[in-house]
């Protein structure tokens, strides 16, 4: 039963919001600048770049502390950058390796015609069934971003969701242990806490 909720500080900006939201969840969080084996999840939270945040988990301890929860099979959420830190390489940060969890990489948006960074609400379009994670919303939601990379994951079968900015890209994952989303659960308004609540019904199901 998830009742901790640890949520990994790494110098980036947003930690309020996500500790807010977990909070109205019904479970306890804690803000983490080290390392701490006594929460029941690990959130990587959404703004920030690639580069400083690996070297900031890295210095603290946290970098290892989120492969071994994901290797003993303890739940992981990703948000925004948090669903980018999960693999190995980052076109924004070139020379900086991820935590290589899930494999693939992050590019840039490129499209002449775009505006970036992806601010907005934007459709996420479900590609997958599961009546805990969907429980009280449609195939199609509108969840808000803001991003100027994007996740190309080469494990096609745990992509759960898809949305469409100029390309169609990865806005969600699920596997096994691990969830993580592009867009901001904490800034989704009620459909976005109802997707949070059932992430930790998921997990509590493991």
């Amino acid at each position: 039963m998830i009742k901790k909720v640890g949520i990994i500080n790494y110098g980036a900006g947003n930690l309020m919001s996500i500790y807010k939201a977990t909070k109205i969840c019904g479970v306890e969080p804690f803000i983490l600048d080290k390392k701490n084996d006594s929460v029941d999840i690990l959130i990587l939270p959404g703004v920030g770049s690639f580069g400083a945040a690996i070297n900031n988990m890295k210095q603290n301890g946290l970098f290892e502390q989120v492969i071994d929860y994901f290797n003993k099979g303890k739940p992981i959420l990703g948000i925004c950058l948090g669903i980018q830190l999960l693999l190995k390489t980052s076109e924004e940060a070139k020379s900086v390796n991820g935590l290589g969890i899930v494999e693939g990489k992050v590019v840039k948006f490129r499209s002449k015609n775009l505006v970036v960074p992806h601010m907005c609400w934007n459709i996420v379009k479900f590609e997958k069934e599961n009546k805990v994670l969907l429980d009280g919303l449609e195939k199609e939601e509108f969840f808000y971003f803001v991003h100027s990379y994007c996740p190309v994951i080469k494990q096609k079968e745990i992509i759960f969701a898809t949305t469409d900015y100029g390309v169609n890209f990865c806005s969600m994952i699920v596997k096994d242990n691990l969830i993580a989303t592009q867009f901001h659960l904490e800034k989704s308004g009620e459909k976005g806490l109802k997707l949070l609540k059932n992430i930790f019904s998921y997990f509590n199901k493991l």
